[in-house]
């Protein structure tokens, strides 16, 4: 499995705090420290959001970086850093109420006086789903679930009472969520949770968390998928030349005082698109939409569609980052042309990695990027490999990734090899 990494434009124009996160890092790491970093960061962002296809959205995004042991993954946990202060500052405040509160229950010797319940930012995956309930009805602006191990997020939804797949799904899109229970007389509703996740695991992890494409889990993932191990580095006090802790902590500092600059901001904080942004926004979309109709692959329009909202999600955030020195956040802020470029960068890159995850949960059945999509529908019926070279130097894709495409094409009979170098394409 060859997947692609994010394009150099991306850490080009990132927002100055997360270049300076990424920058100390490179090839699969630096991509996982932007991804993770940016999946934290929209649990980050109180009174933000934005209007998308008529509907109110928050910055919340679901990530899952799948890679195998030893391959570099484990360096997402340094983005947690940057949300541990505000864990912190809301866990205090809240245990301060909750004394406050008991302490006046003692004094007055009044029972009915009902205390507020715990209120928290950060939670693992070891969690039941009326816990999860209570924390989204809790948190005003929503809650992270950070976890490194998928597979602990998995043996929870296999249990009656740990089964929150279909808050999650609900939760994507802000839906309101309920639950009632005879047992103990409890009813819970939340008007549109706010849930971020982040999370990581091996290939054989996937299945068992999202063990189909067709229950609408799937396609509300960002995935990052790689199967590079990297071997033995110095892990000697002269191998480790940058302290990265130090880097995060610093940034960490930033991103709590962003929160509480955002959280008392007199009004909530509306993130919009230029007209041209829309413009191309809707013709690049549009374009790879009918791309996989004319393939008749209609069966992974639904991960196109939600990679729409992500991009439009990607862009509110990356517009706070770059914004957060404002004294105070105006009611409606514009998009940089940089960030749109950057979120539709980062985009494409998640549509082809989906494609690799979806094989992953699939069997026999491998599902195409749009690269390869994009190559078969460019090349005629019976084309040779001289013809496919001047193709792929047209579109910048390498001899190397070119030979290893036309390889899983042939192995997977979408093409035949007639003779040397020379293909046909079964399908069309």
């Amino acid at each position: 499995m060859e997947t692609d990494f994010l394009p150099e434009i991306v850490y080009q124009k990132l927002p100055e705090i997360l270049f300076e996160l990424t920058e100390p890092f490179t090839g699969r790491e630096k991509d996982v420290v932007l991804l993770s970093s940016l999946g934290v960061l929209s649990a980050a962002l109180p009174k933000v959001h934005g209007i998308y296809d008529g509907n109110l959205y928050s910055p919340n995004l679901y990530l899952l970086v799948v890679a195998p042991a030893a391959s570099g993954k484990g360096v997402m946990n340094k983005s947690k850093v940057l949300i541990e202060k505000i864990h912190q500052y809301i866990l205090e405040i809240s245990l301060e109420n909750i004394a406050e509160c008991e302490s006046e229950k003692k004094t007055k010797k009044d029972l009915s006086i009902k205390c507020p319940e715990l209120e928290v930012k950060l939670i693992p995956g070891n969690v039941s789903s009326s816990k999860i309930y209570k924390h989204l009805k809790n948190a005003p602006y929503g809650i992270l679930i950070f976890e490194t191990e998928a597979d602990t997020i998995s043996v929870m939804l296999k249990q009656d009472w740990g089964n929150f797949s279909d808050i999650m799904r609900k939760a994507f899109h802000h839906e309101t969520i309920s639950i009632s229970r005879e047992s103990d007389d409890k009813f819970i509703e939340v008007r549109y949770p706010q849930l971020s996740l982040v999370i990581s695991g091996t290939p054989n992890q996937v299945k068992p968390l999202i063990n189909s494409k067709e229950n609408g889990l799937f396609s509300r993932f960002i995935f990052y998928v790689f199967n590079d191990v990297i071997g033995w580095k110095d892990v000697s006090p002269k191998g480790i030349k940058i302290d990265y802790n130090a880097i995060f902590s610093t940034v960490s500092i930033e991103i709590s005082n962003l929160y509480q600059k955002l959280e008392n901001n007199i009004s909530n904080v509306e993130i919009t698109l230029s007209d041209s942004q829309w413009d191309q926004f809707n013709r690049d979309m549009s374009y790879v939409t009918e791309l996989f109709i004319k393939q008749n692959r209609s069966d992974v329009l639904s991960i196109i569609k939600r990679q729409g909202l992500i991009l439009f999600r990607i862009c509110m955030i990356l517009t706070i980052i770059r914004n957060k020195d404002l004294e105070t956040f105006q009611d409606n802020i514009v998009c940089d042309d940089a960030d749109y470029l950057i979120a539709f960068e980062i985009m494409k890159i998640f549509v082809d990695h989906s494609m690799h995850a979806s094989n992953l949960i699939q069997d026999g059945k491998i599902e195409l990027t749009v690269r390869e999509t994009q190559f078969l529908a460019n090349m005629s019926k019976n084309f040779t490999r001289a013809n496919a070279v001047v193709y792929a130097e047209q579109i910048n894709i390498p001899t190397r990734t070119l030979d290893y495409m036309l390889k899983k094409l042939t192995e997977n009979s979408f093409l035949s090899k007639t003779s040397n170098g020379i293909y046909e394409q079964i399908r069309k």
